[in-house]
């Protein structure tokens, strides 16, 4: 059985080291994961509510995810917010066994209880599809790198979320964007 819930400072050092091991060997890590969620935790608007992990029912560290939030941001100005999923890591060892999809789960149902209209992902569109998510393009949203236009996802989280959504996406500063 998997537990999901929000991360408990006891929990951080080691959810840092699941997070190195589970992008060590991913088609299109940068190796900074861990660091990343390190400079979340610390940005203004960082809520633990949305910093979870799954474990095993020995307490295990199985997986971790975390939602920042983002806006998208139109050339009038208006701006539009949104959660970004980054990462989402699981232990190498139990990968393929469900952890990541119960976190999505999750951290969607959590997101469900903001006034965030998205969550927006970069992943492989063969995984995240799974979900709901398509290219953030269908939209009018960019990324603000370039970045293949597949692999840049967005997801309504409530109905009618993203119409009139339209403009560059912006990360939280922690993100060095």
């Amino acid at each position: 059985m998997i537990k999901i819930s929000p991360i408990t400072d006891a929990q951080k050092p080691a959810s840092l080291a699941l997070i190195t091991a589970a992008f060590l060997t991913a088609a299109h890590a940068d190796g900074n994961e861990a660091a990343l969620v390190a400079a979340l935790r610390q940005s203004p608007t960082y809520h633990p509510d949305y910093d979870v992990v799954a474990t095993g029912e020995d307490g295990t560290l199985l997986g971790h995810a975390l939602l920042s939030q983002a806006q998208v941001v139109a050339n009038t100005g208006t701006q539009r917010p949104v959660f970004v999923l980054a990462p989402l890591a699981v232990a190498p060892a139990h990968q393929n066994e469900g952890v990541g999809a119960a976190l999505i789960s999750y951290l969607q149902m959590q997101a469900g209880e903001d006034e965030r209209r998205a969550l927006s992902v970069l992943g492989d569109p063969a995984y995240y599809g799974r979900f709901g998510f398509g290219p953030a393009a269908d939209y009018g949203i960019t990324a603000p790198f370039d970045v293949a236009a597949a692999n840049f996802m967005i997801k309504e989280i409530r109905r009618g979320g993203l119409t009139d959504v339209h403009g560059q996406l912006r990360y939280d500063p922690a993100f060095g964007l």
